[in-house]
């Protein structure tokens, strides 16, 4: 009989290019699980410190809707210490929306610094900004605030849900609080429009202009908005405008009218800051504001 056959040859390595594969596939999930979990943290980190200065610094009354605007008080010298650049507090009751807002004369600065001058991976929420075109104390009659569009719904993220009409209704009242007086304002248009609409215009060299800008907006609104005044009889007005996150890359901006303030009509015409602990004139300028 014959000598009975052998295999030859090496020993065949143990998992062979499949092994290489899952070592591969092993490192990249890993990373991508590393890398989940530093965004994960960095937004928690940012809204965390807002959230911290809004119960340090912000006081909002219990009964927010009996309250009078003279009720919500900021601390302006605490934040002031920790940033001298601001310039007002940003309020819409029963949305994210409760932070701080700045001002310079560059309207890059905060898309990546935070409120308490934080760069880079610990500030991706940036801050809410009054545009460096308008005046820091508001007195425009159409004034811009920025802010970033963030994925766990805080800064401006409310504004893009506004696209449902039940959302809009229910988030129509927005607070502007500065150091010289405070504002509720109430909601009449949401437009989204591309990154170049010329939406940012803060002036206007008549009041025809100003009154054909107001109903611009008013006409484009992305939402039915009910009891708005008509465009001629909005007196001052608020933008405030966050991007879409969609691949167009366009933009939603809300825009608001002033219900009633704490500032009285002065002698020019223009607003005089009312001293908020006389309600006597705090009331007598609310109505004057909503005459």
């Amino acid at each position: 009989m014959g000598a009975s056959r052998h295999s030859s040859g090496a020993p065949r390595k143990k998992g062979g290019p499949w092994r290489v594969v899952f070592w591969i596939a092993l490192v990249v999930l890993v990373a991508s699980l590393a890398s989940l979990g530093a965004l994960i943290f960095s937004y928690w980190q940012g809204q965390s410190s807002y959230e911290e200065l809004a119960e340090q610094e912000f006081t909002a009354p219990d009964d927010i809707e009996g309250a009078s605007l003279a009720d919500f008080s900021v601390d302006w010298d605490a934040l002031r210490a920790i940033n001298p650049d601001i310039v007002g507090w940003v309020f819409v009751p029963g949305s994210e929306i409760n932070y701080p807002i700045v001002h310079t004369a560059d309207n890059e600065y905060y898309l990546t610094h935070d409120f308490k001058g934080t760069e880079g991976f610990l500030a991706k929420h940036g801050a809410i900004f009054l545009a460096a075109e308008n005046e820091g104390d508001f007195s425009d009659p159409n004034n811009l605030v920025y802010g970033h569009n963030m994925r766990d719904g805080s800064m401006f993220a409310s504004i893009t849900g506004m696209t449902d009409q039940a959302r809009f209704d229910e988030l129509r009242t927005v607070y502007i609080l500065t150091p010289q007086g405070n504002y509720r304002l109430r909601t009449f248009s949401l437009v989204h429009c591309a990154a170049d609409d010329p939406l940012a215009q803060m002036t206007f060299s008549s009041e025809e202009e100003r009154v054909s800008y107001v109903q611009d907006k008013m006409d484009r609104s992305v939402v039915l908005a009910s009891d708005i005044p008509a465009a001629s009889d909005t007196t001052k007005t608020f933008a405030f405008s966050t991007c879409d996150s969609l691949p167009t890359d366009g933009r939603y901006v809300l825009f608001a009218s002033v219900v009633e303030s704490t500032f009285a009509a002065s002698a020019d015409g223009g607003a005089a800051p009312v001293d908020p602990d006389d309600p006597a004139a705090v009331d007598g300028a609310s109505k004057e504001a909503t005459s």
